[in-house]
């Protein structure tokens, strides 16, 4: 049986994703106005909005000197992985008339558009903390608890979106109801407090949720002083990768099905 050469089948491979990066591309922000800038905007309300209500009920914020550093670096760490899981679990779906060549696979959309995300958040992130250098005052950074942090809540956010694709697809009734207990994430993850500041016992159940320590550690990179002891590497690690491990084998599994409309 003939079979081709490893190089060939790479170099097809590169080529099919770099296409379907560049119609993602095309879609999601060419046909709209202000393409990419609504991208570094969404993040950018919000985190104003937050600094405003904030500012007006309290005198300081919980750790450093700046409301809006603070919300920034808790908001950007969980808006890492939300977005992430957002886009992903939407990527079979938004590219399925292309599902129809054989040539194209559902694990073909997800990379690309895994790859798609990472730019973007890459891109946002360093114009909205550029921007934010020239109003506050930003110490020495701390890049390996930053880039460990985006790298876990990318990976986590990237595993959850996959698995998703298979459940949106199977049960419409479950996208619903993810999306409704999806929606306290935001406010039990250490966006607009510290974990130090809860009692327990309720700070070890606040641990279970692994984006508390993605915020804790991304905000470790921008306060030298901040320890977070409460950060359990392993564990976030150990769930990101089991997520990606368990949503490309449930992608696998039904492939087929995938493949045919809802």
């Amino acid at each position: 049986m003939y079979s081709k050469p490893l190089s060939e089948s790479l170099r097809q491979q590169f080529a099919i994703i770099s296409a379907l990066i560049i119609r993602e591309m095309t879609t999601r922000y060419g046909n709209k106005f202000g393409g990419y800038m609504w991208a570094v905007l969404d993040p950018v309300l919000f985190i104003a909005i937050l600094t405003v209500v904030f500012s007006a009920v309290a005198h300081v914020p919980p750790l450093g000197r700046s409301f809006m550093l603070f919300f920034a670096t808790g908001y950007v760490s969980f808006y890492i992985y939300r977005s992430t899981a957002d886009q992903v679990a939407n990527a079979v779906e938004a590219n399925r008339a292309l599902l129809n060549y054989p040539i194209v696979r559902p694990y073909d959309a997800i990379i690309s558009r895994v790859l798609l995300q990472a730019a973007t958040l890459f891109v946002v992130t360093l114009l909205l903390f550029g921007t934010m250098s020239f109003f506050v005052e930003i110490g020495p950074l701390r890049m390996g608890p930053i880039l460990a942090a985006s790298a876990i809540g990318l990976t986590l956010g990237a595993g959850v979106g996959i698995s998703n694709i298979v459940w949106f697809h199977l049960n419409s009734t479950y996208q619903h109801v993810w999306g409704v207990i999806n929606r306290p994430a935001f406010m039990v993850s250490g966006v607009f407090f510290l974990p130090e500041s809860i009692p327990l016992p309720y700070r070890e159940i606040l641990m279970w949720n692994p984006l508390v320590h993605l915020v804790g550690l991304f905000r470790m990179g921008f306060y030298p002083t901040y320890r977070a002891s409460y950060v359990d590497l392993p564990y976030v690690i150990g769930l990101a990768v089991f997520s990606v491990v368990f949503g490309l084998f449930l992608v696998w599994l039904f492939d087929a099905r995938l493949r045919e409309p809802k």
